[in-house]
């Protein structure tokens, strides 16, 4: 079960654009990533122009206020070969569906064990 939180410049995205990202990265998430279809636990994060910052040009195009950083926590066991496809069809499909230069897409994986997940009851469901 990933856990994806979104990141992004206050008044940068409408409310439609953000349900629209949202339905893509999940459907990148189930097409690309072997997620369950219902497996959708995503937060959208907005913060003001002072507390977002980032180098505009640092190791691709050049980003504007429109960058997104997508977090996904997940848990292990995907093929680097996978990571590398998911990262670049996602790009892809948000820039296309949603209109996010690719350039503004960030993406940080973070791998957790599935002894550290709890998915409500106070049990460790995964393990």
């Amino acid at each position: 079960m990933p856990f994806v939180r979104i990141d992004y410049i206050k008044n940068q995205y409408s409310e439609e654009e953000l349900t629209k990202i949202s339905r893509v990265l999940q459907s990148s998430l189930v097409d690309d990533f072997d997620v369950p279809e219902k497996d959708c636990f995503q937060v959208f994060q907005n913060h003001e122009s002072f507390e977002f910052h980032y180098d505009p040009d640092y190791l691709c195009g050049t980003r504007t206020d429109r960058l997104l950083y997508i977090y996904i926590t997940c848990g292990d066991g995907r093929s680097q070969a996978k990571k590398i496809k998911f990262y670049e069809t996602l790009s892809l499909s948000l820039s296309r569906q949603c209109q996010v230069e690719t350039e503004n897409i960030f993406i940080i994986l973070n791998e957790s064990e599935r002894e550290n997940w709890s998915f409500g009851n106070g049990l460790a469901q995964a393990l």
